[in-house]
């Protein structure tokens, strides 16, 4: 259960990332940008990102606990900040930001998985995902019966691992804190 849960996690975190960047690099075509200071775009940013690299933390720590190999879960830290790091490189926010927000939102995301207790920031963040799967089927899915079409098939087929992820992974976390809820009774 817990390979499933890692699965759909870092599937759901790693599609909304793309689909988030995407949104941003098609806005950066727009030809005026409101002026802003470099912390309030490494805040903004940090926390716009947030919950999409707890999901993708929450996924990796899945594996590691898993795998049983703690090393799972900092090969995946890595690949999680190469992602952000290789997006943001084709952006065009500041050098601040390219560089620190990679590390602030992976710090942050490490959180829960090293203090126990915080540990329901990760089923906190998956149904989270699993609402805005929904709504994303919801209003996607309307515009893809009624004759609506995606801008490319990559977007499309994102959308559609995005949707499906996310409510995998509430279901699967739903079961999980079933599951544990019924062992702690016993």
């Amino acid at each position: 259960m817990a390979l499933l849960r890692g699965i759909s996690r870092i599937t759901a975190a790693g599609s909304a990332l793309l689909l988030i960047y995407g949104i941003s690099y098609a806005m950066e075509g727009m030809t005026t940008r409101l002026p802003e200071t470099v912390l309030h775009e490494l805040a903004f940013g940090t926390l716009y990102l947030l919950p999409w690299m707890l999901l993708f933390c929450s996924g990796i720590g899945d594996i590691a606990i898993f795998t049983r190999k703690r090393w799972a879960f900092w090969i995946g830290s890595l690949a999680g900040i190469a992602l952000l790091c290789y997006l943001e490189h084709y952006s065009t926010d500041r050098t601040l930001t390219k560089i620190a927000m990679p590390l602030l939102v992976t710090l942050c995301g490490w959180l829960p998985y090293f203090i126990r207790s915080m540990n329901f920031v990760y089923a906190v963040c998956s149904f989270a995902t699993g609402m805005a799967g929904l709504a994303v089927c919801y209003f996607e899915g309307s515009a893809l019966l009624s004759g609506g079409a995606f801008a490319t098939k990559s977007i499309g087929y994102l959308i559609i691992a995005f949707v499906v992820s996310s409510i995998v992974t509430v279901v699967l976390t739903a079961g999980t804190l079933r599951s544990t809820t019924q062992s702690n009774r016993s």
